[in-house]
């Protein structure tokens, strides 16, 4: 079973691009994750610290669960 298992509330991050398309590290909260058995990779909702939808669509291969750090 190859299915990724991400749940709302794990911390992700994935690329994204600034303004001159520079690629850069997004991170974010998942929010909805829905898995339907027909899609390869599912659909995603990632938000930021303030709740603002910074990532909706394909759950694509570039989504990495974040590793939670203890400090």
């Amino acid at each position: 079973m190859g299915k990724r298992k991400l749940k709302p509330g794990d911390l992700v991050t994935f690329e994204s691009h600034d303004e001159q398309c520079k690629p850069f590290q997004q991170f974010g909260t998942v929010k909805h994750y829905l898995y339907p058995h027909f899609h390869p990779d599912g659909y995603i909702e990632i938000v930021d610290e303030a709740g603002d939808t910074i990532l909706f669509g394909n759950a694509g291969k570039g989504i990495q669960k974040v590793k939670k750090q203890i400090d």
